[in-house]
């Protein structure tokens, strides 16, 4: 008898360690956690567990879009993401924390819709300029969904953002066609916020698979299409192939 309440003090016990474990690590964190300097901006400090939970949206003291508790989540959990993959995953979290909404305008969920479909977009922008581009964009989409998760932690967020969700029934993707889809892809720092350096290397791979194979007259109608419609300020990237 003894032997059986012991077991079931041990069972009870730890179905109540299981169910506080969300309360013990946020503790632990607010508590012990010091903010640093990441990416060139200083993290906030750690909110606690009833900042977090009790609210819908919760505390984002620098004001970035992103969750405090889910900036720190991110800038700790994934350390090997380069920048520009950070980037694309923190714009994830700014974009799952915009869901978090009541009654959304007819503006809003536009905004919204076009912000998701250039998320997916460089994404795969991104990852057409590797070699194993599914791999990758595996790879980007598995973290982006523990950050959505991440975000969405309650059960009022969670049904909060099925209701927004439903909003988007019977939508479809952006018309974006093969013009709009090029002009994102020598646009990288502007859609996707990605540096200067960083989104020239990778449109200059983009643009050797995309020509790769097109005649020279080809290229040459295919660009001047582009200005026609877009202008001539990303020139630079592209001027080889009209030499």
């Amino acid at each position: 008898m003894k032997k059986t309440l012991i077991s079931f003090s041990i069972f009870i016990l730890l179905i109540t360690l299981y169910r506080c474990r969300d309360f013990i690590y946020y503790t632990r964190m607010w508590l012990t956690y010091e903010p640093k300097t990441f990416m060139g901006n200083m993290e906030p400090s750690f909110p606690n567990w009833f900042e977090v939970m009790w609210s819908l949206k919760g505390p984002d003291r620098n004001k970035n879009g992103i969750r405090d508790d889910v900036e720190i989540y991110i800038n700790n959990e994934f350390k090997d993401l380069n920048e520009s993959e950070l980037i694309m995953i923190y714009n994830a979290a700014v974009h799952s924390q915009s869901a978090l909404i009541h009654n959304p305008s007819e503006e809003y969920l536009k905004k919204y819709w076009y912000d998701l479909n250039i998320l997916v977009e460089c994404t795969s922008a991104y990852s057409r300029s590797f070699p194993n581009n599914i791999l990758k964009s595996r790879e980007i989409y598995e973290v982006s969904k523990k950050v959505r998760d991440k975000v969405h932690n309650t059960a009022l967020r969670s049904n909060t953002l099925n209701t927004f969700d439903n909003n988007f029934h019977m939508w479809s993707g952006l018309v974006t066609g093969s013009l709009r889809s090029f002009d994102l892809e020598i646009s990288l720092s502007e859609f996707c916020g990605f540096t200067e350096d960083q989104s020239k290397k990778i449109s200059t791979k983009l643009l050797e698979y995309r020509f790769k194979g097109y005649k020279k007259y080809q290229i040459f109608n295919y660009l001047k299409m582009y200005e026609d419609e877009y202008g001539k300020d990303k020139r630079y990237l592209y001027e080889k192939y009209l030499n």
